[in-house]
């Protein structure tokens, strides 16, 4: 297949290209809203083309990888949708920045009531083979508590690349929004849409942005979970546990592949490492739901689950901690600091600096 990819971030250079070639894949094509910068990492990377003319996101390409700041998830997914071909998008798909989010990738681009071309979110670790044994050994036991706790430094300053994610309305929310997504992502596949969030969003950036989040999500089958992420120079942490009826299942860490389970038949542990670079099995995966036209591993419809714990996240804070019940509204718009703005010209312009992902 022949690719076109929008961003040229750290994601875009270090996994997204790599993968592509590994798979045999042709990017063709390398668009950013910096022409220069564009068409100087196409060339570093062997891309024939690189510039700013959105024209060439759906032009002789048969799929779209979007790696942008998140402000332009929807927008760019919305124009590669209505021009019939599929997209894979960055997390989070939307974040906070509603409303509109729904609309732009769902009814709003349907073709004469054509079902939508195929439409995925990088949310890779549902293809982790430690995060799958996780949900094989869950079957036939209802948990009790879920334990979810990530930590790592990010504390860009002025000028940086990086700002853009201290802003709300550019990068759809802090670090629950960023690092955090990813981890509400596994409860999702493992449990499915909670029904109750409970948040604390504190140690803000100027731009908005939160360096902690406190989250709480509740089940009316009687699951709960804490989900603590942060920014900061504490030693880096990221642990994801489940337990209940005397068993505990643990990933520590998350991406190490090593799944320990302890009970009252003993503790064993097995090795399941991931891929060295997690988009190479991604984007296997939506290729090959091109070509069965089945979805890809993670769908819109289930990415937006994760857009809907973070705008009730901050509706929860702003609120001084009340929970916020799932589902949301339809047309709803987060309330507090997090909540949707239109970016400026100006944030628009720095926002156009760069791109990059944290895990």
């Amino acid at each position: 297949m022949r690719w076109a990819v929008a961003g040229y971030g750290d994601v875009v250079e270090r996994r997204v290209l790599p993968a592509l070639r590994a798979l045999g894949e042709e990017p063709v094509h390398l668009w950013g809203r910096d022409a220069e910068r564009a068409a100087r990492v196409a060339a570093r990377h062997g891309v024939p083309v690189g510039g700013d003319d959105e024209d060439m996101l759906i032009r002789d390409v048969d799929a779209v990888y979007v790696a942008t700041p998140v402000v332009h998830h929807v927008p760019l997914a919305g124009r590669v949708l209505s021009g019939g071909l599929p997209v894979l998008v960055e997390k989070p798909l939307a974040g906070g920045l509603w409303p509109g989010a729904r609309s732009g990738t769902d009814a709003g681009v349907r073709r004469g009531g054509d079902a939508l071309p195929c439409a995925g979110v990088a949310y890779y670790r549902r293809l982790a083979p430690a995060v799958r044994r996780l949900r094989e050994e869950l079957r036939g036991w209802s948990p009790e508590r879920v334990e979810v706790r990530f930590r790592c430094a990010f504390d860009p300053g002025p000028g940086h690349p990086m700002r853009w994610r201290t802003d709300p309305a550019l990068s759809g929310g802090g670090v629950l929004a960023d690092a955090g997504s990813h981890r509400l992502d596994v409860l999702h596949l493992l449990f499915g849409r909670p029904d109750e969030v409970r948040a604390r969003l504190d140690r803000r950036f100027p731009e908005g942005a939160e360096r902690l989040a406190e989250v709480e999500l509740r089940w009316d089958a009687g699951l709960r979970a804490r989900v603590r992420a942060e920014w900061s120079g504490e030693p880096p942490e990221d642990r994801f546990e489940v337990s209940g009826s005397g068993r505990t299942l643990t990933l520590d860490p998350l991406d190490s592949g090593r799944l320990r389970r302890q009970g009252a038949e003993g503790e064993r542990e097995v090795t399941l490492p991931p891929a060295p670079n997690p988009h190479q099995p991604l984007i296997a995966d939506f290729v090959a739901a091109v070509v069965a036209g089945r979805p890809p591993v993670c769908p819109f419809a289930q990415a937006h689950l994760v857009d809907d714990v973070l705008v009730a996240a901050a509706r929860s804070d702003a609120a001084g901690g009340d929970p916020v019940r799932l589902p949301l509204p339809a047309d709803g718009a987060p309330a507090g600091r997090a909540g949707a703005q239109a970016p400026s010209s100006a944030d628009q312009a720095f926002s156009h600096r760069g791109s990059g992902v944290s895990d």
